[in-house]
């Protein structure tokens, strides 16, 4: 019969994020108010625009796992399940900001952006068995082969165990500058804007894992004591089996940059503009970045075989056949396996992006909300021993809030 014992444990700051969140809300309505409070009926339209917001968007970060050959070795479900500490946080949460300038009589406009994503996610996992207890006989010859026991145990001093304990970090950097013109919805017969830009875009990926994994997997436990070796004397079980460690540390990364293209087009809905109204914002963007890809790192195996050897015990008699013992430990063997990883190379990425949502616009304040992704293709070396291209895509819902000014 096994007791297992399960721990697992993970950071998160959503709590921070949502108080954060809701202070960013508050500041947001306080902000529109003033501004819509100053604005007069008739004045000029805004020049600059500033946008402050959030997002929290989903991951597809797919990188290769670090698998040791033992793993295979490993039947259990349970031990293969507390091993199971790689899987990265499936969300990334952070900020965006933009800034938009428009001269006065016309439809060009001139803006920069940025977007900054971070996620963070520990896991530490832990399966064990009970260690075994096992009914000790022996015998004295002079007495004609009197039998004692069971009356006495020994409990195994080793058991079998898996722990898992993984780290993943990772930061995305997403820079826009950008011109472009507002050639406006008339063509549909919808009153609206309509703004096709062409620009540069940068954009900067980088992750962090480490992975510590042990495990003893194959221990047997002995049924029972060996033959007599001589008067009051007994030998236990010889006992092998193997400890297994590995740990790992990988960073991946990309920076690139190059030309971009942005439709972003938004028409009314509800309302009017000379007092508010709600309007519906769509958009897309493609890009073609050229940088580099890295990825460096150092990962090891040791494999340690274990030898319990026959340990006699003569004291038997002495003790009033008493005995709790422990196994008699051999020399162990190690097997350590080790490398070095430390790759770069020139890449070319394609991007797509779009979004989609509403907005509550005034002469001088919006309030935005709305979904977007945004899909880096081939943009990261995922792979440990050898180079493997994975995407990177962000997708997820966004809130901000625009400020103008004269």
């Amino acid at each position: 019969m096994s007791e297992l014992i399960n721990t697992q444990s993970s950071r998160s700051n959503f709590r921070r994020y949502l108080l954060a969140s809701v202070s960013a809300a508050t500041l947001m309505l306080s902000v529109c108010a003033s501004r819509v409070a100053l604005a007069e009926d008739g004045a000029s339209r805004p020049t600059v625009w500033i946008e402050l917001g959030g997002q929290l968007e989903r991951m597809n970060d797919s990188q290769e796992v670090f698998s040791p050959p033992f793993m295979a070795s490993i039947t259990q479900a349970n031990l293969l399940s507390a091993l199971n500490v790689q899987k990265p946080s499936a969300y990334s949460i952070g900020g965006e900001g933009n800034i938009s300038f428009q001269p006065n009589d016309s439809d060009w406009i001139f803006q920069a952006s940025l977007r900054y994503g971070r996620s963070n996610a520990a896991r530490h996992n832990h399966q064990q068995t009970k260690n075994a207890i096992v009914p000790v006989y022996f015998t004295i010859p002079s007495f004609s082969g009197y039998k004692f026991g069971p009356r006495d145990y020994y409990l195994s001093g080793h058991h079998r165990f898996a722990d898992g304990n993984a780290s993943q970090s990772e930061n995305h950097l997403i820079l826009d500058f950008q011109a472009g013109k507002d050639v406006g919805l008339g063509m549909f017969g919808i009153r609206g804007s309509s703004v096709l830009s062409a620009g540069i875009r940068i954009a900067q990926f980088n992750s962090k894992s480490t992975v510590s994994l042990n495990a003893v997997s194959d221990l047997q436990y002995p049924t029972a004591i060996n033959s007599v070796a001589g008067f009051l004397a007994f030998k236990y079980d010889t006992v092998r089996f193997h400890g297994y460690a590995a740990s790992a540390t990988f960073r991946h990364g990309f920076q690139g940059v190059g030309p971009s293209l942005t439709w972003n087009a938004s028409a009314p809905f509800a309302g009017s503009a000379d007092r508010a109204e709600f309007t519906f914002d769509w958009g897309a963007n493609a890009a073609l970045l050229f940088g580099r890809q890295k990825t460096s790192g150092h990962h090891q195996t040791i494999t340690t075989t274990y030898n319990l050897h026959d340990w006699e015990n003569r004291n038997v008699m002495a003790r009033g056949y008493d005995f709790i013992g422990h196994f008699g430990l051999g020399t162990p063997a190690h097997n350590v396996n080790a490398a070095d990883l430390d790759r770069e190379r020139s890449v070319t990425v394609p991007n797509l992006g779009g979004f989609a949502g509403v907005s509550l616009k005034w002469t001088n304040a919006k309030i935005s909300l709305g979904y977007r992704a945004d899909f880096f293709f081939s943009a990261v070396d995922g792979g440990i021993d050898a180079a493997q291209k994975e995407n990177r895509g962000f997708y997820g819902p966004f809130a901000s809030v625009s400020v103008g000014f004269p």
